[in-house]
């Protein structure tokens, strides 16, 4: 993977939209219409979001956020990364950026919101 640009912008990004849209359509393939994912998220419980860029073609390669748990800390949440770009780094990427950021504002993460989910092991 080249090297990497990590941006932290705003819930209602398009480009972190279409992200999470494709993390729900990966999440619930092969699933029953009825099982598949829920509606799209607020993001309400979601402390800060990112994106992550492949820095040479400026290409979105995938995201991550936190999200606040009912117990004051926060969980690594949304993670996702595009199908070519896995096993690369970009998950590593997001989850080190998470975590720098949390400890610059003197929050906990927990760990992964649904560490059950095998797509978000898969990265």
């Amino acid at each position: 993977m080249q090297t990497l640009r990590v941006r932290q912008v705003p819930w209602s990004n398009p480009v972190g939209r279409g992200l999470r849209e494709a993390l729900r359509a990966d999440t619930g393939r092969g699933r029953a219409p009825s099982d598949a994912a829920g509606p799209e998220d607020d993001g309400a419980g979601v402390v800060v979001f990112l994106i992550v860029y492949e820095l040479a073609s400026g290409q979105p390669v995938g995201c991550g956020g936190l999200s606040a748990c009912a117990d004051g800390s926060t969980a690594i949440d949304h993670l996702y990364v595009l199908p070519y770009a896995r096993w690369s780094g970009v998950s590593s990427s997001i989850t080190e950026e998470l975590a720098a950021w949390a400890v610059a504002h003197g929050i906990t993460v927990s760990g992964v919101s649904d560490p059950a989910r095998p797509a978000a092991l898969r990265l």
